[in-house]
């Protein structure tokens, strides 16, 4: 039987999110695999960091190309040169790139079967659209628009506006347009689609029955074997709330800090009562408000740390702070699924959720007896409170966690290679 071949710039020992769910999916499949990757680059990533070694299932062939483009010329060059080899290739995006090889593979050797699969949207990205990198403030396909008034639409001032925007800034709108050919051509021409979630789906591929047709949730996993063992919460007498992850300006801990700094004027010595911690990285918005509000004694700022460490923080904390960006401007609803939720689950740990209250992930998180709370400063102050002041508490209930188990997600994937094996 032939292998599988799977193309993504991000495996071990890389530390990135993408790398390790594609890791966990293929090392518990019963196929066999090569992975094209690399690990000279950590642009976008948290370093060469990631101790797992690959099943005898499975072997990663890294280029030595330090430039994506690069890559993706030794990747193609590497298929033709082996195509004998394989039946079957996985593109893993982001970044895109890897659907680009997807895309000439797919042109070149027709009869190769081509899964596709996405971690976010490539084509319209909600953080895109809210940061008006790739579009205007004043554009009326900003999604943060959508509700644009017809006297607004029709303004002239606006219109000039977004006039000069394209003109300045005409490298941007060239940028969004190769997104949105990649995604559209790589939905069109894959064999197979992988999706992360319900409501990505729902957005990205807005009800195309062809599209849908073809198209399957493999939702991200956790693996016990993974976790450290015999770890003890720590004995300070202190509440220890953990963040691991990526902040920005968009995804920010804004309203949580404003809570924290309400609760220290509250609170008599409350240094001695919590700590919050942050693994990863931060806007430099909520850096400068825990300076200017003197919360350094009881909120710290870590580097991010490996993928091993995280885990063993996760398990010594008492909750884990999961925070997704406040994307309403742009969308209904909350499109993503970050695979951190369920390295969560797999700790046993508390979840402390602050994200939109519509979407796929919202479900998952209530399901699994999360505290799942909006981004009111407000709300999250009198839960912090009440954790605080009267042990509130919030167990995950491990029976619906289990549908996150690794071996969960790579049966499902292993069933659709089973399907796609019955064409070939």
């Amino acid at each position: 039987m032939k292998k599988i071949l799977v193309i993504s710039w991000f495996y071990p020992p890389v530390n990135s999110s993408e790398g390790i769910v594609t890791f966990k999916l293929i090392n518990n499949s019963k196929y066999s695999y090569d992975v094209f990757t690399q690990n000279i680059h950590n642009g976008w990533s948290y370093g060469n960091t990631v101790e797992f070694k690959n099943k005898d299932n499975v072997k990663a062939i890294y280029s030595n190309c330090n430039n994506i483009h690069e890559w993706v010329e030794d990747c193609y060059k590497y298929f033709a040169k082996n195509a004998n080899k394989y039946d079957i290739i996985m593109t893993r995006a982001m970044p895109q790139e890897a659907h680009i090889i997807g895309l000439r593979i797919k042109r070149d050797f027709p009869h190769i079967k081509w899964i596709a699969s996405f971690g976010d949207p490539i084509k319209n990205n909600p953080y895109h659209h809210i940061s008006c990198y790739l579009y205007s403030y004043y554009s009326t396909k900003n999604l943060i628009n959508k509700n644009m008034s017809l006297i607004k639409k029709m303004s002239l001032k606006r219109n000039l506006k977004c006039f000069y925007w394209n003109w300045r800034y005409k490298n941007n709108i060239k940028l969004r347009n190769e997104l949105n050919e990649i995604e559209e051509q790589t939905l069109k021409y894959a064999d197979y689609i992988i999706l992360n979630n319900e409501s990505q789906k729902k957005y990205m591929l807005n009800n195309n029955k062809l599209l849908n047709e073809k198209t399957f949730i493999i939702n991200h996993s956790y693996d016990l074997k993974m976790y450290p063992k015999n770890i003890k919460k720590e004995n300070n007498n202190k509440i220890r709330f953990v963040f691991v992850g990526h902040l920005d300006e968009i995804r920010n801990a804004s309203a949580l800090l404003r809570a924290l700094s309400l609760l220290n004027k509250e609170i008599p010595n409350l240094k001695d009562k919590i700590e919050v911690i942050f693994y990863g990285d931060m806007g430099n918005s909520d850096k400068l408000f825990i300076i200017n509000e003197r919360l350094l004694d009881f909120v710290k700022i870590e580097k991010p740390i490996s993928y091993l460490n995280s885990l063993k923080e996760m398990k010594k904390a008492d909750w884990l702070i999961h925070i997704d960006g406040n994307i309403i401007k742009a969308v209904d609803e909350n499109i993503f699924f970050a695979a951190k939720i369920v390295d969560y689950f797999g700790s046993g740990t508390n979840i402390f959720a602050i994200t939109m209250q519509n979407g796929d992930v919202v479900d998952v998180l209530q399901n699994a007896n999360a505290l799942v709370l909006s981004y009111s400063c407000e709300e999250i102050k009198n839960y912090l409170y009440l954790i605080i002041q009267n042990g509130y508490n919030k167990t995950i209930k491990k029976e619906f966690i289990k549908k996150f188990e690794v071996s969960k997600a790579s049966s499902d994937f292993d069933k659709l290679v089973d399907l796609i094996r019955k064409d070939v």
